[in-house]
C-alpha cells in the first residue's frame, strides 16, 4: 500500500467490517488505527521504508492527476523501473484527499509525506497542468510510451430541486475544495447552514461549516441514520461537535428572496418503501407533508460527475477517440482498465464514478500492472482470480462457534481531541500509544493461515484455475492437536498427501506418524492415535518443512486458539517482572490475549517475550 498513513485515517474499513472479532465482541480489530500507528513510525523514522526499484526500463508513462488512483499507479509503476511523470490540474497533489478531506481528518503534513515516499522513487510531479487546457495529448503521445488517466470525479451536483441555483447554494464538493485553495475562508458566523446527504462528504461539509462559525448545521437525509452510506465514526463525531439531524426528509424546492438568495427551504417527509438496487429501503414521500427550514446556506453532497474536458484534444491526436459508458465516466476494460485507446489506461474515480480511498488505490495498482505489461510488449491480461479457502466457504461462520474460545477483550478506543476545544482545523483523532496499540493487536484471532504465501495447494490452485466452491458436500472438521509442545496438528488443511508420514519414516526412522482409518475417513495422526509426545517423535521439525498446506506447524506460545477454555490466572515466570496473565487453553500454553496485562509488564513496559 503506497498510502498507508492515510489509510490509516480516512479508509472506510470494509477489512474491519469482515473481521472475525466481530464474531467474539461486535467489534473488529481496530486495523486502521494500526495501519496508521504502524506508518507514522515508519514515515517519520531516519530510516523510512522505500521498496526496492528494478533497473530502469527507459520507457516513459504520463499520469494525470495525482490523486490516489494516479499516485498508486506512479509508485507501482516506478517500482519497475519505468520513467513516471505526473501532471495534476491543481497547485498540490492529493487530488480528492487534499482538495476534499478537511485537515482536521487528513492533515496536509501527512499527504506530503506520502508524496514524499513516492516521489523518492523518482517520480516527477507537475502542477497547475491540465490535460485539454495547457497540456496537449499531442505533447505527451511524443514523449511518453503511454498514458494513465486519473482524473477523478470532482464535479459537484446541485441539489436537483426547483430553484437550486439560488446564491448562497453551493455543492459540497466546491465547498471543501475552496476551503483548501483559497486563503480567505467561509465566514458562516451567526448563520444556519443545512447539508444535503448522508454520505463522507455530508459529514465533511457539516463539520467543516461548524468549525466556519456556524450557529446551527443540520444534516437533511432522507432516509433514517441506519441507512446512511457514512462511516458511523464519522457520524457519531459530528453529534459531538454539535451537528443536528433531520431524517426522513427530502427538499422539495428552494426559496429566493427579491435579489435572488436563498431564503428558505421547502423539505417533504419521506417514508421507507422496499429496498432498490443498492439494497436499502427507498425513500417515498408523504404527501402534504411539506414544511420550510429558514437557512442562509445549502452545501449540496449528493453526488459527484466526472469531466472529461479533453476529449476533442485527445481523439484529433491519438487517431481514435476515447470512449465514455453511459454514465460520463471513462470506458475501461473491467479486468486491465485499457482504455478504447490501445497505450492509455485509466483508474480511480474518473472510471468508477465517486467511490472510496481504497478502491481508488486498488484500481491504480491494476493499471500500473496492465500498463507494465503494455510497455514490455507483453500481451495485456488481467490478474488471474486468487484461490483462498476459507472456512465460510465450508459453513457460514456465525457467533456461536467462537462462544467460550477467546478471551474477551475490548476494542481500544481512539484519543480524540474534546469536542469543546474542535473550534478549529487540528487532527481530531490523535493516534494510538504504543501501549494501545500493542493491546489492540491483542485481539488479533490470527485466523489467516500462517502458510499463506507458501501452500502448494494455494500455488496448484491458482495455476489450474480452482473453484473450491464447484463441487460441494460433505467435509470433516477436526480439533486442532495443540498436545505436543512443538508440534501443532490441524487435519482441517491436511490433503492426505503423506509426505510427513514419509519423511519421519524414511529420513529420521521415528515412525511418529500414521494414517488412522481408511477412505472418507482417513486422517493423519501420531502412531496408535495417540500423543505425539508418546512417540519416538524428536522434535526434529521435518514433518513441520515437507508439510505443503500448514496441516503440521511449529505450535508457538502466546497465540489464540479456537478451543475449549479452562481460563485460570497465574504469574508469568518468563522474567523476573512477574505479571498475572490468564492461561486459557486446556493444557495450558498461554493466549494471545493475556488478560489483565495483555502483552505489557505490569511496570508497563513492553514485554520482550511476547
Amino acid at each position: 500500500n503506497p498510502l498507508p498513513a492515510i489509510c490509516g485515517r480516512v479508509c472506510v474499513r470494509p477489512c474491519e467490517l469482515v473481521c472475525r472479532r466481530n464474531l467474539v465482541e461486535e467489534i473488529g480489530v481496530g486495523i486502521d488505527y494500526l495501519k496508521r500507528h504502524t506508518s507514522d513510525i515508519d514515515m517519520f523514522s531516519e530510516n523510512r521504508y522505500m521498496p526496492e526499484v528494478k533497473p530502469a526500463t527507459g520507457k516513459k508513462t504520463a499520469i494525470i492527476g495525482a490523486g490516489p488512483g494516479g499516485l498508486t499507479a506512479a509508485y507501482f509503476l516506478a517500482k519497475e523501473g519505468h520513467h513516471v511523470e505526473v501532471f495534476e490540474a491543481s497547485p498540490h497533489a492529493g487530488g480528492m484527499l487534499r482538495y476534499g478531506i478537511p485537515p482536521y481528518r487528513l492533515p496536509n503534513d501527512i499527504i506530503e509525506k506520502e508524496i514524499e515516499g513516492i516521489t523518492g522513487l523518482g517520480v516527477k510531479i507537475h502542477y497547475n497542468q491540465r490535460l485539454g487546457d495547457n497540456l496537449s495529448y499531442k505533447t505527451l503521445k511524443e514523449s511518453f510510451d503511454a498514458t494513465i488517466l486519473a482524473i477523478g470525479s470532482q464535479k459537484g451536483t446541485g441539489i436537483g430541486c426547483e430553484n437550486d441555483d439560488a446564491e448562497n447554494i453551493f455543492s459540497g464538493i466546491d465547498f471543501l475544495r475552496n476551503m483548501e485553495m483559497t486563503a480567505q475562508k467561509y465566514d458562516f458566523t451567526g448563520k444556519k447552514v443545512a447539508v444535503i446527504g448522508g454520505g463522507n462528504t455530508a459529514m465533511d461539509c457539516c463539520r467543516t461549516a461548524k468549525r466556519c462559525g456556524a450557529e446551527e448545521v443540520t444534516v437533511i437525509y432522507r432516509r433514517t441514520e441506519k441507512e446512511m452510506p457514512a462511516n458511523p465514526i464519522e457520524i457519531h463525531e459530528s453529534k459531538l461537535e454539535g451537528i443536528n439531524y433531520m431524517f426522513l426528509t427530502a427538499p422539495a424546492r428552494v426559496n429566493k428572496d427579491k435579489d435572488g438568495r436563498l431564503e428558505s427551504l421547502t423539505c417533504i417527509r419521506m417514508e421507507l418503501g422496499e429496498p432498490d438496487a443498492s439494497g436499502r429501503r427507498r425513500p417515498v414521500k408523504i404527501e402534504g407533508s411539506e414544511f420550510d427550514v429558514k437557512l442562509d446556506y445549502i452545501l449540496a453532497a449528493i453526488g459527484q460527475k466526472t469531466v472529461v474536458n479533453f476529449m476533442d484534444d485527445i481523439s484529433e491526436h491519438a487517431g481514435e477517440p476515447l470512449k465514455l459508458n453511459r454514465w460520463g465516466d471513462i470506458d475501461a476494460a473491467k479486468g486491465t482498465l485499457q482504455t478504447s485507446i490501445s497505450n492509455v489506461f485509466a483508474c480511480g474515480d474518473g472510471v468508477t464514478g465517486p467511490a472510496t480511498l481504497i478502491e481508488a488505490i486498488a484500481q491504480g495498482k491494476v493499471a500500473a500492472e496492465s500498463c507494465d505489461q503494455y510497455l514490455r510488449g507483453e500481451a495485456i491480461r488481467p490478474r488471474p482470480a486468487e484461490f483462498l479457502s476459507k472456512k465460510d466457504h465450508f459453513e457460514k461462520q456465525e457467533k456461536t462457534d467462537y462462544e467460550g474460545c477467546f478471551v474477551t477483550q475490548i476494542r481500544e478506543e481512539m484519543p480524540t481531541l474534546a469536542p469543546e476545544n474542535r473550534n478549529n482545523f487540528d487532527e481530531v483523532e490523535l493516534g494510538y500509544s504504543d501501549q494501545a496499540a500493542i493491546k489492540e493487536t491483542a485481539r488479533c484471532l490470527e485466523c489467516g493461515c500462517s502458510e499463506l504465501f507458501t501452500c502448494d495447494l494455494k500455488k496448484y490452485a491458482d495455476d489450474y484455475r480452482a473453484d473450491q466452491k464447484l463441487f460441494g458436500g460433505n467435509y470433516k472438521k477436526y480439533q486442532v492437536n495443540f498436545d505436543h509442545p512443538y508440534v501443532e496438528i490441524d487435519n482441517n488443511k491436511c490433503i492426505l498427501c503423506s509426505r510427513c508420514i514419509r519423511i519421519c519414516s524414511e529420513v529420521n526412522g521415528a515412525n511418529a506418524l500414521g494414517l488412522v482409518n481408511r477412505g472418507f475417513e482417513t486422517y493423519v495422526a501420531p502412531s496408535m492415535d495417540g500423543p505425539l509426545q508418546n512417540t519416538q517423535c524428536e522434535s526434529c521439525g521435518l514433518c513441520i518443512d515437507t508439510c505443503p498446506t500448514g496441516a503440521i506447524t511449529e505450535n508457538v506460545p502466546f497465540k489464540t486458539m479456537p478451543v475449549q477454555l479452562e481460563a485460570f490466572d497465574t504469574i508469568c515466570n518468563y522474567c523476573s517482572v512477574g505479571c498475572t496473565i490468564t492461561l486459557h487453553h486446556k493444557n495450558g500454553f498461554i493466549g494471545r490475549t493475556t488478560g489483565k496485562n495483555g502483552l505489557i509488564n505490569k511496570d508497563g513496559s513492553i514485554c520482550r517475550f511476547a
